[in-house]
Order: structure tokens, then C-alpha cells, then sequence
């Protein structure tokens, strides 16, 4: 019972990792496309060249360019940004799932592993 409690616990921080990644690999697409720059890969925000000062800044501004806590709205003229407006969308509901879910397990634990 306890490993398995664990062995949620990781997947589920694994799983919320993986989803922040894609979140701002979908954030650097959109930027690239606003920019009219080829459009990478999603693990493309993940690998580059630490060297280049505008590489890390254009990734530091991706990151941050759709807080969570607003909504994500879709009035672009571009069929092709709207798109990834909505994947982002549906990456934040994915992570508020995972939120929950860790909310489920804290209470949980209790249950698993009593004092």
C-alpha cells in the first residue's frame, strides 16, 4: 500500500513536470510563429544552446508568456496560433487535474502513513 501511495506520488510529479514542458514548448512555438520564425519541436525549449543570450531570452519570455491563473483567450487572426492557444488551454486544465490529484494524495497520506 505504501509503495504503491509512492509510486503515485512520482508519477504524478513526473507527469506535472512533463506537462510544464510542453507548456512551454507550445508557448515557444506560438512565439515563433507570431515572429514568423521556423517553428521547432516542443523539446526544442528544452535543448539549445546555452551560450546564446537571445535563445535563453526568448525561452525565459515563452515561459512566462500565458500565466496559468488567466484565461488563454482565442481571438487571433491565424487559424495556426489559435491552435496552440488552445493545446496551451488544454495543458493547463491537464495541470489543474494534477494539482487536484496531488490534493488527493496529501490527504491521503494520512490514511497510509498514520502518525
Amino acid at each position: 500500500m505504501q509503495s504503491t501511495f509512492i509510486v503515485l506520488v512520482i508519477l504524478n510529479s513526473v507527469g506535472m513536470l512533463a506537462l510544464f514542458v510542453r507548456k512551454s514548448g507550445l508557448q515557444l512555438q506560438y512565439l515563433q510563429l507570431k515572429n514568423q520564425a521556423q517553428v521547432g519541436k516542443i523539446k526544442d525549449f528544452l535543448f539549445f544552446n546555452l551560450q546564446d543570450a537571445e535563445a535563453r531570452a526568448i525561452r525565459m519570455q515563452a515561459f512566462l508568456l500565458f500565466p496559468m491563473l488567466y484565461p488563454v483567450i482565442l481571438d487571433e487572426e491565424r487559424k495556426e496560433l489559435n491552435e496552440i492557444k488552445s493545446k496551451v488551454k488544454r495543458t493547463h486544465i491537464a495541470i489543474y487535474l494534477s494539482l487536484i490529484l496531488f490534493i488527493i494524495l496529501a490527504v491521503y497520506s494520512e490514511k497510509v502513513f498514520p502518525s
